[in-house]
């Protein structure tokens, strides 16, 4: 109406102006943009709470200092501190949980012990250099031997990731691990079972618990958190196939489990099922049926609506009492199986570059070997099970040396 002030006029900030986000998370993060009063240059500052009220505290807080001409000093920003930020601000909401906990393990238990009281304006490549070598040399703090070079570029990829985006951020200039000799990526080696062997264990653990999970890894090539994440659902008898549609990892908290989506977008896929496997699912769905029935005589004497149920998530592969199986569970009662069996001791996910190289050696298309295994790239199956190329590589030349007949 005409003579009326507009009272819903956006409120200026005179140093600043922010906004308040729900994080996927569920946490609270208020952003405020300033401009450094002596440089003249453009920042952020980004304030966390576990409710909206104690980011908008915070913010306002911030805003009030900016107010009587306080002004953060970037060069007061430790590297600890700045490490502690990235994985708040852009980590967290960016990995999966299992991920983001392994970044928390290296940026708490190495990065900043070794760098964390240096100012990260002052942070130079041999700081980076001295500790890359210390780590490869004495890093393991419970024997105080070295680490080996796989975990030392793990640490390495984490301070690089955290500094790259330092720069983004016009924190510092540039990102000093660019000027160091970074660890060189080893590969690892494993030795696939030969026909014989792979039989000898499965023929030994055929009455364990594990041994329809056993022939689901030996026959589709799963990566271990895609076995645990499959639901009957995700099994069609009918048409002998299994579909990978999400991941079940260990995470802190309660549960102490989460579903997550797989690995990459070519992850996602629909595996056709060797016959053995599709009888070992459909015996194991017989006998997780069986369990139900003493999970229920067990709790006959609790109302029914209010009787704990047995397998709520469906799971294709659960404890006794219907709870989703733990990852290190798994690991440990494999290395206990092969010992069992007389084997030579391997990973659990060797039973996933086994089920590759023997595709391989029977002559597979490597582009349907890639698809099998949801690797993102074609290449990343060529380069991996490069060593058996090579082998079936001599193995054509032998043949055609035989078929070669000069006559001198």
């Amino acid at each position: 109406m005409a003579g009326e002030k507009n009272v819903f006029r956006k409120e200026r900030r005179a140093h600043g102006e922010g906004s308040i986000y729900q994080r996927k998370d569920g946490t609270w993060a208020g952003v405020v943009r300033y401009e450094d009063p002596e440089t003249g240059e453009k920042k952020k500052h980004f304030v966390y709470g576990k409710t909206r009220k104690e980011a908008a505290n915070k913010k306002k807080d911030f805003e009030d200092k900016l107010e009587k001409g306080i002004v953060p000093k970037t060069e007061k920003i430790t590297v600890g501190k700045w490490l502690d930020d990235w994985l708040e601000i852009y980590a967290r909401v960016r990995v999966r949980q299992n991920t983001f906990e392994g970044y928390q393990r290296i940026v708490n238990g190495h990065l900043k012990p070794d760098l964390g009281k240096i100012k990260i304006n002052d942070l130079k490549p041999r700081h980076v250099q001295k500790m890359l070598n210390e780590k490869l040399e004495r890093g393991n703090k419970r024997t105080g031997g070295p680490l080996g070079p796989r975990q030392v570029e793990y640490i390495y990829a984490v301070l690089h990731m955290a500094l790259e985006q330092a720069v983004k951020d016009n924190i510092i200039t540039r990102n000093v691990c660019d000027a160091v000799d970074k660890p060189q990526k080893v590969k690892r080696e494993f030795m696939p079972w030969t026909v014989e062997q792979t039989n000898q264990f499965l023929s030994s653990v055929k009455d364990e618990r594990l041994f329809p999970l056993y022939m689901v890894a030996w026959g589709t090539g799963l990566r271990r958190s895609e076995i645990l994440g499959l639901k009957w659902d995700d099994i069609d008898f009918k048409k002998g196939t299994l579909t990978v549609r999400r991941t079940l990892v260990r995470v802190k908290g309660n549960p102490p489990y989460q579903f997550g989506e797989p690995k990459t977008p070519k992850s996602r896929r629909t595996i056709p099922l060797p016959g053995p496997v599709v009888q070992a699912l459909k015996k194991w769905k017989a006998q997780q049926a069986q369990e139900a029935l003493v999970w229920k005589g067990l709790h006959k004497d609790v109302p029914e609506e209010q009787r704990p149920p047995y397998n709520p998530l469906n799971l294709v592969f659960c404890t006794e009492i219907g709870e989703p199986m733990n990852p290190e569970f798994i690991s440990r009662t494999f290395k206990r199986d092969l010992k069992r069996a007389g084997l030579p001791e391997i990973r659990f996910h060797d039973l996933r570059h086994g089920h590759a190289t023997m595709l391989l050696e029977l002559g597979e298309d490597i582009k349907i070997i890639s698809d099998r295994l949801g690797h993102s790239t074609i290449t990343l199956t060529a380069d991996t099970y490069s060593h058996v190329r090579e082998k079936l590589q001599r193995q054509a030349s032998n043949k055609l040396e035989q078929v070669l007949n000069l006559n001198n």
